[in-house]
């Protein structure tokens, strides 16, 4: 996994500014094992540690256009995460635009496979505020430590749920 993320703070159009990084991890798996892992809602559930369900989920989940709520549990609080996929392009790219309590993210999973049993999975992640008065503050004490030790975690859970089934 990158230990080095690029961490960028950059002004956003209104005034309010986003943190970015990145982080990449190798999964001994294919790209269409690990592209299911990220788009099953019922897999998602398995590795994401914050994801308790879906609420809304359709079928045809993710497409752009959709707008889909998910129970999330961030330590004890429950809160309810909306994502809105934004770019869908199968085994290959997945991005949304995802609110979550007082934060929005925009998340960027990318799939490259250097090898047809491995998998290169990178997520870049903007984070910033819908508080605009301390919204620079929240990002960078908060919001952009837990997202970014959120993702680290999430990509480890990813390659332990997507190796443990490419060894059955």
């Amino acid at each position: 996994m990158n230990r080095r993320p690029r961490v960028v703070s950059t002004p956003k159009q209104q005034g309010f500014h986003v943190i970015e990084f990145t982080e990449t991890v190798q999964i001994d798996a294919s790209v269409e094992r690990v592209w299911r892992a990220l788009t099953v809602p019922a897999e998602v559930v398995q590795w994401d540690s914050g994801i308790v369900e879906p609420i809304d989920a359709p079928p045809d989940y993710p497409q752009p256009g959709q707008h889909v709520r998910w129970r999330y549990r961030l330590g004890p609080v429950p809160l309810i995460l909306h994502d809105r996929p934004t770019e869908v392009l199968q085994n290959s790219t997945l991005r949304s635009s995802i609110e979550l309590g007082l934060f929005s993210f925009d998340e960027t999973y990318r799939l490259h496979s250097p090898e047809s049993s491995t998998t290169l999975l990178s997520a870049r992640l903007t984070v910033s505020s819908n508080l605009p008065a301390i919204g620079v503050l929240l990002e960078r004490v908060a919001g952009a430590p837990l997202a970014r030790t959120t993702v680290r975690t999430s990509l480890r859970a990813i390659k332990r749920h997507c190796e443990s089934l490419a060894a059955e």
